[in-house]
């Protein structure tokens, strides 16, 4: 993106912690929550403009911690202090040299928020999308969404699948363990029809044992995915999965970086790898993953972290409006998830899972402050104030 006047001087960086509840419990054979604790960077300028942006971190998908990626965020800040850019081109290159170095590559959420918030700023100083400044393509079709079910008991789930019902979602994705997946996946059908697409998720709670005979039960049922069915280091253990030709194999915890991918790769290890903005180091670190999966011939599904406000709401929309690729989307719950969130405008999809990607500036996101107060102070019940990093 070039020929774009004016200048950003950053004046301002600051990271904080904040916790949004839940509606319901949310779980898989990994993890277990009814409130999310997300990180929220904000950049301002010498014009007065701020740009925000947030990441999910969770331990057991790039190691990071809320404690790790502020330390991390407090880290690149320095970078960024008094520094000016002259066009979003200088933009993209900074963020590039950072993801290039070994704090990026190491904190992947915390790159994630910073980028984010500089993409959001730079947006708002050049009256442009930061789909023009990471060169995605803009569409202004809708995109369309899957309904993504979690593990639940079964009045809970019955009760979930009644209610999503009225959407008619085309894609439905089950978060499933090594108790009788079949049943939840009839239970589906039994709800919401046969004419929906169904994938599965095991978030890696099956072994080499168990795993052949759910995938063949669970193909007899028409299911087209199963995405980590195997702990996330047994590659070789997918391979083989992936080579009996039953339904598509997808990667999620095993795949966080380029490097990785080009490791699957190699092995056979999956059809589809998941990309999910917050574990793959923002905007421009997604774009390389997709573009390096595509090289290497495995296809590509957005994912989202549980709990993700509007802000990466919008990250993947304007990724996902720009690539596609996309065999599914997810994300894009909004209220239907959180009690609260931290935007004006409304980040959620409607009817048949559609929603249409963000306009304006930036992100295209409306931050409401009296919000990020009270996600900040529900957050400082857990954290203290001085895990804060600024400069």
């Amino acid at each position: 993106m070039t020929g774009t006047s004016g200048i950003l001087k950053v004046t301002s960086a600051e990271s904080r912690p904040f916790r949004f509840e839940l509606r319901m419990n949310i779980a898989h054979s990994l993890a277990s929550r009814n409130f999310t604790d997300n990180i929220l960077v904000e950049i301002q300028s010498d014009s007065g403009l701020s740009g925000f942006g947030e990441c999910v971190p969770r331990k057991y998908v790039t190691g990071e911690t809320t404690e790790s990626v502020l330390k991390a965020s407090g880290d690149i800040f320095p970078l960024l202090k008094e520094k000016s850019f002259s066009s979003p081109d200088e933009v993209v290159t900074f963020l590039q040299d950072i993801g290039k170095s070994t704090i990026g590559i190491r904190n992947p959420a915390a790159l994630c928020a910073v980028e984010l918030a500089l993409l959001d700023i730079a947006g708002k100083i050049w009256g442009i999308s930061v789909s023009d400044i990471t060169g995605l393509e803009k569409s202004e079709e809708p995109l369309t969404y899957s309904l993504v079910v979690p593990f639940l008991y079964s009045d809970s789930f019955d009760s979930l699948l009644l209610r999503a019902k009225k959407f008619s979602f085309k894609h439905v994705k089950i978060k499933v363990d090594a108790q009788n997946p079949s049943a939840q996946v009839s239970r589906v059908k039994e709800i919401l029809g046969d004419e929906v697409e169904i994938r599965v998720d095991a978030n890696c709670s099956w072994n080499r044992t168990n795993a052949p005979v759910f995938l063949k039960e669970l193909s007899d049922l028409g299911v087209v995915s199963v995405e980590q069915p195997l702990p996330s280091d047994d590659l070789e253990g997918c391979a083989n999965l992936r080579n009996k030709g039953l339904m598509l194999i997808t990667l999620d915890e095993s795949v966080s970086s380029i490097s990785a991918v080009n490791h699957i790769a190699s092995l056979g290890a999956c059809d589809v790898i998941n990309i999910r903005i917050s574990k793959c180091g923002g905007l421009l670190g997604s774009k390389r993953m997709v573009e390096a999966a595509l090289q290497k011939g495995l296809k590509i599904q957005l994912g989202a972290f549980v709990g993700e406000s509007c802000i990466l709401t919008a990250a993947g929309a304007h990724l996902a409006a720009g690539t596609s690729s996309f065999l599914w989307l997810e994300g894009c719950f909004g209220k239907y998830l959180l009690k609260k969130g931290l935007c004006k405008n409304k980040m959620q999809f409607t009817n048949c899972g559609m929603f249409y990607p963000p306009k304006g500036p930036g992100l295209g996101v409306n931050i409401d402050r009296s919000l990020i107060k009270e996600a900040e102070l529900c957050s400082y019940n857990t954290l203290h104030h001085d895990s804060q990093s600024e400069i």
